[in-house]
Formats: structure tokens, C-alpha cells, sequence
């Protein structure tokens, strides 16, 4: 079975490739390496495997290495790019690179990893008899505004909306 390399695998080919520049000045030039350097080559590394083992798992791998390289736990680069926010938080820019990377290409990995929480209908049922309390009093301007598809209420406030005026349509 032949394993695709897709866009969502950049911000790894990215980590692959800083941590080859490392590698290849620490041997060329005099460039000190320490052990969050090899922690971070090691964690990426697994990583890569993971990428064509288990996709999945390979999303929470290297989402956790990324974290830990933000943190400043962990370092890919032989030059340090971070940011000072007090005396204790460091965030290292390289890594906040690669996770917004990471983030917007694998959208749509992570939502299937990280499903919205879906509203069972008991719950739905409770929120559109609160909101009957709320909408109650609303003119008729104010529910047609609430009712529009394109409004920024939530769809039990839509469905609310336009059960009232139904209502008050018939009688």
C-alpha cells in the first residue's frame, strides 16, 4: 500500500528541515547542540514515522511536540528565536510558526479528532423553551432579525423566532 505525502505534512517537512540545518552546522561550524535539541530531533523524528503509520496518532504526537517547542522545552534550530513575555514564559517563535502552520493545514484532521459536542435533543428542546422566555416580549422587527439564516444567533434562537411569529401570525 503506497502511503500519499499530502500538504497537511509541511510543517513536519519544515521541523525536518531546521533540525537538518542543525545537524549540518554542528558538524560544518562550531554550534553547540543540548539536550533540548535532541529531545526536539527525537520527538520529531518519531513524528515522521507516526506521519505514515497512524495519521491520527501522528496529529496528537506532533501537536504535543509543537507545544513543548513553544513552551521552549524542546529546540529544533541552533539559534534560539523566542519572546520574552516575563521572566519565567518564553514562547519560541519558530514553533508558533509551525503550529499556526500545522493548525491551518490540518483542519480538517483535528475537527475529526476534536468533534464539536453535539447537542442531543432534550437539550435542544430546553434551549428553545428558554429562549420562548427571552423572545417573548421581542416586537416582530426583532424576531424577523433574529430569524434570518444569515444572522449571528445560534439555530435554536432562529427555530424560537419563527415559531413566535408563526404564533402570533395565527392568532
Amino acid at each position: 500500500m503506497r502511503k500519499n505525502i499530502n500538504k497537511d505534512c509541511i510543517p513536519l517537512l519544515f521541523a525536518l528541515l531546521l533540525m537538518l540545518v542543525s545537524i549540518g552546522t554542528k558538524i560544518t561550524k562550531y554550534a553547540i547542540l543540548n539536550y533540548k535539541h535532541y529531545i526536539g530531533f527525537s520527538l520529531v523524528t518519531v513524528s515522521t514515522v507516526l506521519y505514515f503509520q497512524n495519521k491520527k496518532l501522528f496529529v496528537y504526537f506532533f501537536l504535543i511536540t509543537l507545544l513543548l517547542g513553544l513552551a521552549n522545552v524542546i529546540d529544533l534550530f541552533y539559534w534560539n528565536v523566542s519572546i520574552n513575555l516575563s521572566h519565567v514564559i518564553k514562547i519560541n517563535l519558530i514553533f508558533l510558526t509551525l503550529l499556526a502552520l500545522f493548525m491551518g493545514l490540518n483542519n480538517k484532521i483535528i475537527n475529526t479528532i476534536f468533534p464539536e459536542k453535539e447537542i442531543t435533543k432534550t437539550e435542544n428542546i430546553k434551549l428553545i423553551k428558554q429562549y420562548e422566555a427571552k423572545f417573548e416580549s421581542k416586537s416582530e422587527t426583532e424576531l424577523k432579525n433574529i430569524a434570518v439564516p444569515r444572522s449571528k444567533y445560534v439555530k435554536e434562537a432562529k427555530i424560537t423566532s419563527k415559531n413566535i411569529l408563526r404564533n402570533r401570525i395565527i392568532y
